[in-house]
C-alpha cells in the first residue's frame, strides 16, 4: 500500500509519502514502547539532485558506496549493544523518502510502516519509521514575518494497539544567524505546536502527545541567555511568566507563541494562565540525576539539550500509555573517545553523526486489554 500527500501552504508545496510494505509476523506486543529521536546529521543519498550541501555532492567524492555504507553503519549502531530496539523511529536530516526507505530495509528491525515530510527544494527533512501502524499522517508549515520558511513540521498518528499516539516531530531553525535574530522562527513553530495542542485535546480530550525531534534550543535555553526576552521554551517561572506579561500590547502575538516546560509530574502550569502549551521535559531530570547525562549535542565546548522529547499531560494521567523513562545513548559507537558525539566525516566515512539519539520509553498501562482484542 503506498499514499502520497502534497500540501500548498503560502507560496511552498510540501510533499509526504506514507508506506507500508510486507514484513514478516510482528513481534507480540510488549509492556511498553520505545520511540527513539535522531538528528543523524544530514543523511544524504548518493544522487545529486541540486540541493545537496556542497561536501555531499558527487563532484565532492561523495556517491552511492560512501551513501550505502553510512546506511549500514547507523542501522549497525541502532542494533548494536548500546542502541536500542526502537518501536518508533524519528530521524532528523533526511535527503527525501527514498532514504527513509532505504534504512529501514538495511534496519531489519520489523519498521511496516514510514513517512517523510520535507519542504521542496529543501535539502533535508523529516522522516519517521514505526513498526506500528500509521494512520494518519500530515505536514504543517508556517512563516515569520520576512523570515525564510523553516522546515515542516510532521503530525504522525500512531495506532498503538488501545488508543493513539500522536507524534509532532520537529526540526526548528538553527541559531546561525544570531540567536535573538532567528528566535522568532522558533517562536512560530512553537505556536503552531501549541495550538495543535489545543486543537487536539479540543477534538479527542486525553490523547498522549509527544513533541520529539532537533528544536535547536536548549530546556534551560531562558537561563542561558540571562533571561532577556521570551524564547521559544520558557520554564514555568515567576521570571519567564512576567517577561511575557510585560510585552506591550502591539507585540503579543495572536497565538501563544511558546510552550512551557515544567518538571513537574504531571506537568501543569504555576505561574502561567495557559493549559494547552504546558509540557514535561525529561531534560530536568538531569538536575536531579546528573548521570543520566549531560546533553545530545556538543558545542563550542559544551553540552546543549537541543533534543527533546516533551511530553503532555495525557501521558501521565489515565491515558493507556504512561511515561516511563528517558535516557541518551552516550556511549560507542554514538560517541567518540571524548565522549563527545561521534560526528561523520564525509571525506573520510567515519563516524555517526554530532547528535546523539534520544530514547523515551513509554508503558502500556492496559496492555491486557489490548492483548485481548
Amino acid at each position: 500500500m503506498k499514499k502520497s500527500f502534497h500540501y500548498l501552504f503560502c507560496v511552498v508545496i510540501l510533499s509526504a509519502v506514507l508506506w507500508a510494505c510486507t514484513f514478516p509476523e510482528a513481534e507480540p506486543i510488549s509492556d511498553q514502547l520505545t520511540i527513539v529521536s535522531w538528528n543523524v546529521q544530514n543523511l544524504f543519498d548518493g544522487t545529486d539532485n541540486g540541493f545537496e550541501y556542497a561536501e555531499f555532492q558527487n563532484s565532492a567524492g561523495w556517491n552511492s558506496e560512501k551513501y550505502q555504507a553510512r546506511l549500514q553503519g547507523i542501522a549497525a549502531a541502532l542494533k548494536g549493544e548500546s542502541g536500542v530496539n526502537a518501536d518508533i523511529l524519528a530521524l532528523i536530516e533526511i535527503e527525501n523518502e527514498s532514504v527513509v526507505q532505504d534504512l529501514a530495509d538495511q534496519s531489519c528491525l520489523d519498521y511496516s510502516w514510514s513517512f517523510y515530510a520535507g519542504a521542496e527544494g529543501s535539502s533535508v527533512g523529516l522522516g519517521v519509521l514505526s513498526a506500528l501502524p500509521i494512520t494518519q499522517a500530515i505536514a504543517h508549515s508556517f512563516h515569520s514575518g520576512d523570515g525564510s520558511l523553516p522546515r515542516p513540521i510532521a503530525e504522525v498518528w500512531v495506532d498503538t494497539g488501545a488508543e493513539p499516539l500522536v507524534l509532532l516531530v520537529c526540526h526548528w531553525k538553527s541559531k546561525v544567524g544570531g540567536e535573538k535574530q532567528t528566535e522568532a522562527l522558533r517562536r512560530s513553530a512553537s505556536a503552531l505546536i501549541t495550538r495543535r495542542l489545543t486543537e487536539i485535546e479540543t477534538e479527542r480530550a486525553g490523547t498522549p502527545v509527544v513533541i520529539l525531534g532537533d528544536l535547536n534550543e536548549n530546556y534551560d535555553e531562558f537561563s542561558r541567555i540571562g533571561a532577556s526576552y521570551p524564547c521559544a521554551l520558557l520554564p514555568d517561572t515567576g521570571e519567564a511568566a512576567g517577561l511575557v506579561q510585560k510585552l506591550p500590547a502591539g507585540r503579543r502575538p495572536e497565538f501563544q507563541d511558546f510552550l512551557v516546560l515544567s518538571g513537574k509530574i504531571p506537568p501543569s502550569p504555576e505561574f502561567f494562565a495557559v493549559n494547552a502549551g504546558v509540557v514535561y521535559s525529561p531534560w530536568f531530570e538531569l538536575e536531579e540525576w546528573p548521570e543520566k547525562g549531560n546533553g545530545s549535542y556538543f558545542y563550542q565546548d559544551d553540552w546543549e539539550t537541543i533534543d527533546h522529547f516533551l511530553l503532555n499531560a495525557a501521558l501521565f494521567n489515565e491515558s493507556d500509555l504512561r511515561y516511563g523513562h528517558f535516557l541518551v545513548l552516550a556511549a560507542p559507537p554514538f560517541t567518540n573517545a571524548a565522549g563527545h558525539p561521534n560526528a561523520y566525516n564525509p571525506r573520510t566515512g567515519n563516524g555517526l553523526s554530532d547528535h546523539l539519539p534520544i530514547v523515551l520509553v513509554l508503558k502500556r498501562s492496559g496492555l491486557e486489554e489490548v492483548l485481548t482484542k
